[in-house]
């Protein structure tokens, strides 16, 4: 399922003057420019790096969307606010301010897509009457944001429900680092990041166990064979109740302790975690690495099996690892 573009726009928002360009009409969308902006949307889509917010009753962002049907307005009003957030605190970066009016699936929303500029390089003639053509290189102050790298700032909106996936970073705010696009721009909840509520998951149920089954060797194995197998068979997302009854069917004695420490951290319990396949990839194995420097890296559903390693306590408290079954 793709992102379907009704319809976009581009404000320019240079604080090195004294006024965002705003442009008075939405843009031509060519193939490679909707191309460029559903990948925008797709990958802020698909990170584990959003949180999943709700625009607050009291939002002045909510009431504004609600409200105003023209979508250049709306747009241009966005962009106001936002450019004067950013010359008022200069060490927000530039950028440029693309408001997207999209369908996803069933659904309407609006992607606010902050891509803010990066330094980059190309070429120029440098050639005078007469005189020999000179290519040399120029630098470029405002370039955007390449399709393959994710976005640092943006928001989808869901207009049915105000519901939003937000990607934010932290800035020196009067002396302080601290988030301006969930405070300041939309008023939104701020929910914990799907990255964070994995490690949670995951830590929560690898300390439970090992608190409670102390002679059980490869609870961190485990634990990570049974949300990547999950992850696997659920479109790579993760429920933590069913993390739950599968930590019930086999350690009984940890599932108090998990779902404790999950309620704890302020986790949704009914919300399912969408995990990003990088992320996945990263539990199904672990990496070890001996005194002199050799790192080996292991699958976990071999090491919580010990079919194919083994790991041996020494009496002085060292650590060895067996490795069957060599094919030279």
């Amino acid at each position: 399922m793709e992102a379907i573009i009704r319809q976009a726009i581009l404000h320019i928002l240079d604080t090195t003057a004294d006024a965002p360009d705003l442009s008075d009409a939405p843009m031509v969308l060519a193939p490679d420019k909707t191309a460029y902006l559903q990948t925008c949307i797709e990958r802020l889509q698909a990170t584990d790096e959003a949180r999943c917010c709700r625009l607050k009753e009291t939002s002045a962002f909510r009431s504004e969307m609600r409200q105003n049907s023209d979508f250049v307005d709306l747009s241009r009003r966005i962009a106001g606010v936002l450019f004067d957030y950013m010359h008022a605190h200069t060490t927000i970066p530039c950028a440029d301010l693309a408001v997207v009016d999209y369908d996803y699936g069933e659904q309407n929303y609006l992607a606010v897509l902050k891509l803010n500029y990066k330094n980059g390089y190309t070429h120029q003639t440098d050639a005078q009457p007469g005189g020999p053509a000179v290519h040399t290189i120029t630098a470029l102050r405002a370039c955007l944001p390449a399709p393959t790298v994710k976005l640092e700032e943006g928001a989808l909106i869901c207009r049915a429900d105000d519901t939003m996936r937000l990607v934010e970073k932290k800035y020196d705010i009067d002396g302080q680092k601290d988030f301006y696009l969930s405070s300041v721009v939309f008023e939104c909840t701020q929910e914990l990041t799907e990255k964070k509520k994995l490690d949670v998951i995951h830590k929560a149920a690898v300390q439970a166990v090992q608190d409670a089954y102390t002679s059980e060797p490869h609870a961190a194995e485990q634990v990570a064979v049974m949300l990547c197998n999950q992850a696997a068979e659920q479109e790579n997302t993760i429920s933590v109740a069913q993390v739950k009854q599968q930590i019930e069917e086999n350690y009984p004695m940890a599932a108090a302790p998990f779902c404790d420490a999950v309620e704890q951290a302020q986790v949704d319990v009914a919300e399912p975690v969408k995990v990003s396949p990088a992320r996945i990839r990263r539990l199904e194995s672990r990496c070890l690495k001996t005194a002199s420097g050799i790192e080996i890296k292991i699958p976990a559903e071999l090491i919580a099996s010990d079919s194919a390693v083994e790991f041996i306590h020494g009496d002085d408290g060292s650590l060895s690892m067996l490795i069957k079954d060599v094919i030279v």
